[in-house]
């Protein structure tokens, strides 16, 4: 556990201290959430990674996601995205405390706790009560603390990302309730990345088909999903008005 802390707390140092020294990326903070611009100083790198990762791609992984998305019917499917997506609650429930967000860290733990019991997490039964998912992660919570998103980086199997959020990704590694309390969490870690492979095959189809830039392309696309994201965060944070009638 200590080893872990360490790690962590190594990790949340780099991420503080890349701030001032990094190009000045929070262009746009609204209600203190860093809207990210595309900083790419290692670009020639980042594109070995990116062909690299293909490269992985074609020759392994993308046949199993094409084989298992030709064999298990969509209901599958679905039921395989619900039960990872509920996995991740318990670190929502986490991230939430940390941005503030009490109400939302309790709907996270309560949505597990119902998806669990009623279907292992295959079916939200949650949602269907009145309890909605509110995603999050460890990269928002840094976000919404005002830490720039630092440089861009292609992360060698696992994609476009930058320092802010990959540290995010490290940290809720270790913390993460459910991974540390399984045994063998590699292969829940696999199983989990296969399905957001999943989750993204058309996308990646669509720009391996595409004559320009793939690596623009995916850039590009990263960063607005990442936009996205930080907005309707703020969006879901704003103050309700107050209506008076006279």
């Amino acid at each position: 556990m200590k080893k872990h802390l360490k790690v962590i707390l190594l990790i949340i140092s780099v991420t503080f201290l890349q701030i001032p020294l990094s190009y000045s990326n929070e262009e746009e903070t609204l209600s203190g959430i860093s809207y990210d611009e595309i900083y790419d100083p290692i670009e020639p790198i980042n594109r070995a990674v990116l062909n690299f990762n293909f490269f992985i791609d074609d020759i392994a992984i993308r046949p199993i996601v094409k084989t298992y998305r030709f064999i298990a019917p969509e209901p599958v499917e679905k039921g395989v995205s619900n039960f990872f997506s509920n996995l991740k609650e318990p670190m929502r429930s986490v991230s939430f405390i940390f941005q503030g967000e009490f109400y939302k860290s309790l709907n996270s733990l309560g949505r597990f706790t119902i998806n669990t019991i009623t279907s292992l997490g295959t079916i939200d039964v949650a949602s269907r009560v009145g309890m909605e998912k509110n995603e999050t992660d460890f990269g928002i919570t840094l976000a919404k603390g005002g830490v720039s998103s630092g440089p861009y980086i292609v992360v060698p199997i696992i994609g476009p990302s930058n320092l802010r959020d990959f540290s995010g990704d490290v940290v809720e590694y270790f913390v993460d309730p459910i991974s540390n309390s399984v045994p063998n969490r590699e292969y829940v870690a696999i199983g989990n990345g296969l399905n957001e492979r999943v989750e993204v095959d058309d996308q990646l189809d669509k720009v391996r088909g595409a004559s320009s830039d793939r690596y623009e392309m995916i850039k590009s696309i990263y960063y607005q999903n990442r936009n996205a994201q930080l907005e309707e965060e703020y969006i879901q944070n704003l103050p309700v008005p107050k209506i008076y009638i006279e």
